[in-house]
């Protein structure tokens, strides 16, 4: 029979240990208990959203060329498994086991609520020798100025130019917009959209910006135009540019939809705040094509968790979005944040990617969309009883129609 995972299951373990009994409860309700068996290998770099604890049984941790046997009941088992510095480490059952998982981004929270969930810059960012050499190149690239930034796509780079003369006209900007057809035929999608469809058909792209207004079509523009960013030549990390687009395009259309119903909100911030929430991978992986860079999964995925906020920060920084969107992006994956009273685009976001998370990706502890602080301030309501938003369910075919107009979909 498994273990039962009740509040005392964590007063011996370290450091969880030295929360109050208040606090250990809550982490409890979320952690899960796993039945291993014999043969399992698990990789720190998957594992990394949480703490893991070996109840019952025996584990070998492989690090390097180095080896260390974990015994249930051994005081080395009241600490976690992996340490979340050593990203490479991997461990291999060597027994039927029983494994415990806690939300290590919920510990972090309630063990200090005011240290952030990631280090807000390259200076504290805690590297460790097991890292390999990969996320070492990155990391000086960085510090030094040499990672190559994507450039804005050039249609958006003059709409953002173009912005800034207060006498701005919708002939300019549409003269603008027509250089690039794939943006063209978005805007005319978007003001023939359920949103902001009028009696009659808009039929060209002067007309759509008047209809939608001009800070819209920035922001509208901006996220038409980022799909050629998520493009590479290498076939090695085509299939990754791709997945990284795809996520970014449904947590774009779901931010879309969910400040759609939320007063005071513009949706197509949002929507562009969606897109380029995870922004920091192009760089990363436009690293390893370029330099024909021969690394494993794990090497390239405990670069990307280390890196990408911090790299995200400096392309949307390069590209003049402003300090909310870098906000966004450094703190899009931070669940429990709640440092505001009142909701913002960061709250959006977040609630966007815990539902595709929730619906698609989830493993282990992770929280329910409806569980953290930003759902609350938006207002959301209640979930309904198959675990869908309303507001979400509800809107399934705009959330086709914004995915497929960002794709590029003439049926949108």
């Amino acid at each position: 029979m498994p273990q039962i995972l009740t509040n005392s299951t964590l007063d011996d373990l370290s450091p969880v240990h030295d929360l109050d009994k208040d606090q250990r409860a809550r982490l409890a309700s979320s952690g899960q208990i796993a039945a291993v068996p014999a043969g399992k290998r698990i990789t720190a770099v998957q594992e990394h959203p949480w703490m893991l604890y070996l109840l019952s049984g025996q584990v070998c941790l492989v690090r390097g060329e180095t080896k260390e046997l974990i015994q249930a009941g051994s005081r080395r088992a009241l600490q976690p498994i992996f340490s979340e510095h050593n990203l490479l480490d991997q461990a291999v059952f060597t027994a039927d086991s029983e494994l415990l998982r806690l939300d290590r981004q919920l510990y972090d929270s309630l063990n200090n609520p005011r240290r952030p969930a990631v280090p807000g810059s390259l200076d504290e960012l805690d590297l460790s020798d097991a890292e390999g050499a990969l996320l070492g190149k990155l990391y000086h690239a960085c510090k030094e100025d040499k990672l190559a930034l994507p450039t804005l796509p050039k249609v958006a780079r003059a709409i953002q130019d173009a912005m800034k003369d207060p006498n701005i006209t919708s002939a300019r900007l549409a003269r603008i917009v027509q250089v690039d057809l794939a943006v063209t035929g978005g805007l005319i999608r978007l003001a023939n959209s359920v949103v902001y469809r009028g009696v009659k058909t808009i039929p060209d792209v002067r007309n759509a910006i008047i209809r939608l207004g001009m800070e819209i079509t920035r922001s509208a523009v901006m996220s038409l135009s980022m799909q050629q960013l998520f493009r590479t030549k290498s076939p090695i990390m085509k299939h990754r540019m791709k997945a990284a687009w795809n996520r970014s395009v449904h947590i774009s259309a779901l931010s879309y939809v969910i400040a759609r119903h939320c007063p005071k909100f513009n949706p197509e911030h949002a929507m562009l705040a969606g897109l380029v929430h995870d922004v920091g991978v192009i760089p990363i992986l436009d690293y390893v094509s370029r330099n024909e860079i021969q690394v494993g999964e794990d090497e390239l995925e405990a670069a990307i968790i280390k890196l990408h906020r911090l790299v995200g920060e400096l392309v949307v920084g390069y590209w003049g979005l402003g300090p909310e969107i870098t906000e966004i992006v450094r703190y899009s994956g931070d669940w429990y944040r709640d440092d505001k009273d009142a909701p913002d685009y960061g709250d959006i976001v977040r609630v966007a990617r815990l539902y595709r998370l929730n619906q698609s990706e989830s493993r282990g502890p992770l929280p329910r969309y409806d569980e953290v602080p930003a759902y609350y301030k938006l207002g959301l309501g209640f979930p309904a009883n198959d675990g869908t938003v309303d507001v979400i369910a509800e809107a399934g075919e705009e959330l086709s129609a914004v995915m497929a107009m960002l794709k590029g979909d003439k049926e949108s």
